[in-house]
């Protein structure tokens, strides 16, 4: 029986190799994927590209350092202006917290009145948030924890933390992505995760053209990939590929509630 996957997040090029990459997702099982932005230059780039390829959808939103000569006011009448341009925006972000040697990038102030915004919209909008996390984990936990009772709902992309993050990540009713990622030798420990996690709350992705799986290192990541992460993700949990796929689908599908 033919599977069907969702890559839930990944970056495509502004460019012509966006045919070739779709024409590979076909042939790999893919059969949707969320283009995600990242600044208001990549979520319009974003939505076009939903617009005019049937087997795309867009996510708006604003990364922890970009467009930072914004304010944090602008950047939310600009995102309200987007979602009323096309009905394939199926969700809110990437966004959340990014501590690092990012430079010139937004104080942690700035990141967190900037995450909050998008998790209002989220919530006024009935649309899943997506959630960057580098170094961030309690801020991260407290903004869910503020807005869950709202509503909010959402996913932690590329997750590398561990179990007891994960969970509770869960008890707020949050799903768990993973990326090529868990492939990586030198981070099995996501492998105890993958086991431990209820199959109804995960979801798989590429983050591409980032994070090419193991046996692809130094090659552009694409969304095809995402079919290497389901069978990492069966392996971890003695499954097959078939049933992962059905169900982070399935999920996908819940969660996207556009995607179906």
């Amino acid at each position: 029986m033919p599977i069907e996957l969702i890559d839930t997040h990944c970056h495509l090029p502004d460019s012509d190799q966006v045919e070739a990459i779709l024409a590979n997702c076909m042939q790999n099982s893919v059969k949707y994927l969320v283009n995600v932005g990242t600044s208001l230059e990549g979520s319009n780039k974003a939505i076009k590209a939903a617009n005019k390829h049937e087997q795309v959808y867009a996510s708006i939103g604003i990364y922890p350092h970009e467009d930072k000569d914004v304010s944090v006011a602008k950047l939310h009448s600009a995102l309200e202006d987007l979602l009323h341009i096309s009905k394939k925006i199926v969700g809110i972000g990437e966004c959340g917290i990014d501590i690092s040697e990012w430079e010139n990038g937004r104080s942690i102030e700035s990141q967190i009145e900037l995450f909050d915004m998008q998790s209002q919209l989220a919530v006024e909008h009935k649309l899943p948030l997506i959630i960057h996390n580098r170094n961030g984990d309690h801020t991260v936990l407290s903004v869910i924890e503020k807005y869950a009772p709202q509503g909010l709902k959402g996913v932690a992309h590329c997750f590398s933390q561990d179990w007891d993050y994960a969970k509770k990540l869960l008890d707020c009713g949050f799903y768990i992505s993973f990326s090529g990622m868990i492939t990586y030798p030198a981070r099995r420990e996501l492998l105890e995760v993958v086991k431990k996690m209820p199959l109804n709350k995960i979801l798989v992705e590429t983050d591409s053209p980032y994070l090419p799986p193991q046996g692809h290192r130094g090659e552009p990541n694409e969304p095809a990939n995402v079919k290497l992460v389901a069978e990492k993700v069966a392996f971890a949990r003695n499954s097959t590929l078939e049933a992962v796929a059905e169900k982070t689908t399935s999920n996908a599908k819940v969660l996207f509630s556009v995607l179906k």
